[in-house]
């Protein structure tokens, strides 16, 4: 479970209680089904003609298994399996296929596939594994995308609420007692855009930004991975291996040799 994002989830949520709790002591008079139907409504509506239905469904799946999910991005832990990878690759192609089963990543467990049959060579590896980076940038950037035009749709439909409960307020014009119904029927009319800022400014903008944030972290390790699995390929130096993985991560951060980090080996002397 990623708990950074359900702080996030629960902040906006707290942050909105509280303005609505200090705006009026009946909350009950923010549901207002004329301006609910016409944001979600509209929304769903203007998503479903914008994407194929079917993919508009899947971002609740993008959300829970992305953005929800726990998927922490160990570039260390990456790194420090490479290097073992690469010291089994000095034994043999068996010795390092052995290990293929106790790596979790996906994409390293297809790199590792790749560089254990032997066939193809350091170019065809590299070509291979970087058209599959691309693949998946492109996917996961498209999911972020999604949810970043979903959100333009809420205040637009915010807005066309507000104004049909402005036209419907402009008819009790001229009507007996017309100065006590305008205000209620104005404050009520606002509902509508009140519902499409929060939608699209708590909900689908900040899912845009964590989904591509984490892209190009998940993006970042991939590209490790395939220059790793090209040095193995080369088999390359133990040393000049682990400096040359570094070089994706911050000094702070760095492995100084196998599964330590410069903060720890700081810590230890």
């Amino acid at each position: 479970m990623n708990f950074s994002s359900l702080i996030g989830l629960a902040l906006g949520v707290g942050v909105m209680w509280s303005a609505l709790t200090h705006t009026t002591d009946n909350l009950s008079f923010f549901l207002d089904a004329h301006g609910i139907l016409i944001v979600v409504g509209g929304t769903l509506a203007a998503a479903s003609i914008s994407f194929p239905v079917v993919k508009v469904f899947m971002l609740f799946k993008v959300f829970f298994l992305r953005v929800l999910g726990k998927n922490r991005v160990d570039f260390q832990g990456t790194i420090s399996q490479l290097l073992e990878l690469n010291k089994k690759a000095s034994i043999g192609l068996t010795a390092m296929q052995e290990m293929t089963p106790q790596l979790k990543h996906e994409f390293l467990k297809e790199a590792v596939i790749l560089v254990s049959t032997g066939v193809l060579t350091e170019r065809e590896i590299r070509a291979v594994l970087d058209l599959r980076v691309k693949t998946i940038e492109k996917r996961y950037l498209h999911e972020a995308n999604m949810f970043r035009t979903i959100g333009k749709f809420p205040p637009a439909f915010g807005l066309l609420a507000t104004t049909l409960g402005m036209i419907a307020v402009l008819q009790k014009i001229g009507q007996p007692d017309s100065q006590k119904l305008i205000g209620p029927a104005m404050s009520i009319g606002l509902i509508g855009t009140l519902y499409g800022i929060a939608l699209a400014n708590l909900v689908f903008l900040p899912i845009a930004e964590n989904l591509t944030e984490r892209t190009h972290e998940e993006i970042s390790l991939r590209r490790l991975i395939v220059e790793g699995a090209v040095l193995i390929k080369q088999q390359t130096n133990p040393v000049a291996m682990r400096e040359s993985l570094n070089s994706f991560l911050l000094p702070k951060d760095r492995i100084q040799r196998r599964g330590t980090s410069t903060s720890a080996n700081q810590a230890a002397a």
